[in-house]
């Protein structure tokens, strides 16, 4: 399957502060645009900071992706724009989406070569970003989550730059689809197994996968 994105926008922040519940939490989730080309190392972008980096950051969340024609989706169902980045997204894509997105997928992007490693869990930092309440449980029911990035190679990653797949995995698992297994209202047990399966998802996808499978409770890993 050819799928060759492109970066509509490029994204680095600094760690601010998000009001949730009352308190003001520290958070990098408010990215601002990048004037330029970044370089793209094992832990993200220069430049770029993690908040909390309990679930955040990491070299198997080097950098996070949001699917451009999302946002119009979002406006369509909500009847009004989400601010950007909703996700605190790093690299808003152009060209492609859960649906078309498998863990384990390569890409060259930029002069950088990358694997996506899991969807972004749904936490409650966009529905505090936003103001959109609705958000995270509409995040579940949708998919419509984005993904994380691991970094095979560093380089430099530019607005405009395509991401051209170069690699997917055999029996690769979508994005799109591991969120349905995940948080879709029915257990399938069968593909819950098989997913947790895949060698380049990360641990604790696997672990959530496997807890919903023998019917324990999903851990809340974001």
């Amino acid at each position: 399957m050819t799928v060759n994105a492109r970066v509509v926008e490029l994204r680095c922040g600094r760690v601010g502060t998000l009001r949730h519940a009352g308190s003001l939490e520290p958070s990098a989730i408010g990215k601002a645009r990048a004037i330029g080309p970044l370089h793209l190392g094992a832990l993200g972008f220069s430049g770029d900071a993690v908040g909390d980096t309990v679930h955040h950051g990491g070299p198997d969340k080097a950098a996070c992706v949001y699917a451009a024609l999302r946002y119009d989706d979002w406006r369509t169902r909500y009847g009004s724009e989400l601010p950007r980045p909703a996700f605190g997204e790093n690299l808003l894509l152009s060209g492609t989406d859960e649906e078309r997105t498998c863990v384990g997928d390569v890409y060259a992007l930029g002069a950088a070569t990358v694997q996506v490693s899991q969807p972004r869990v749904p936490c409650y930092k966009p529905a505090a970003f936003t103001g959109e309440r609705r958000l995270t449980v509409d995040l579940r029911a949708t998919g419509w989550t984005g993904w994380y990035l691991r970094v095979l190679e560093e380089g430099v990653v530019a607005e405009g730059d395509e991401a051209r797949l170069l690699e997917r995995p055999r029996h690769a698992a979508s994005v799109h689809l591991l969120n349905s297994l995940r948080y879709g209202p029915d257990v399938d047990v069968d593909g819950l197994l098989a997913a947790a399966e895949a060698p380049a998802l990360m641990a604790s996808w696997r672990e959530a996968l496997l807890k919903r499978a023998s019917g324990r409770s999903d851990p809340d890993d974001d």
